[in-house]
């Protein structure tokens, strides 16, 4: 199924697989491709890394500080950056799952064991597909 290609304006969420509200800071660390680009940004490639800090929940407002160090794994099965060899990243395509434990206050605090990943919301363009 043909989807939108990321480039580096791409949104994304928070997928939480625990079944708690969590909460975290993420920063992507990734460079999106310098040759192939659309509207001037550059395409998002295979193995695109962030980085997770300050995890809580609702109940778990003592943050897991992190960092945690993921990166997106691509779905594309044809389109490649000609240049690195890596499938381009698409819309729906997420990182390996991530744990964190914050804490829940109390005496003592009570670890909470959470459990995410973060997928590709919006690609940042509208103009070019991949399968």
């Amino acid at each position: 199924m043909s989807k939108l290609i990321a480039v580096q304006d791409f949104s994304y969420a928070l997928s939480d697989q625990s079944d708690l509200t969590i909460t975290a800071t993420i920063l992507l660390t990734g460079i999106p491709s310098i040759v192939n680009k659309v509207n001037g940004l550059g395409f998002c490639l295979d193995g695109f890394t962030l980085q997770v800090t300050n995890v809580k929940t609702v109940s778990a407002t003592i943050p897991d500080p992190g960092p945690y160090n993921a990166s997106f794994s691509a779905t594309a099965l044809k389109v490649k950056d000609l240049s690195e060899g890596k499938l381009v990243l698409r819309i729906g395509d997420k990182t390996g799952v991530i744990h964190a434990t914050p804490n829940i206050p109390g005496s003592p605090n009570t670890p909470e064991p959470v459990t995410f990943t973060i997928t590709i919301t919006n690609s940042g363009q509208n103009f070019v597909f991949a399968n």
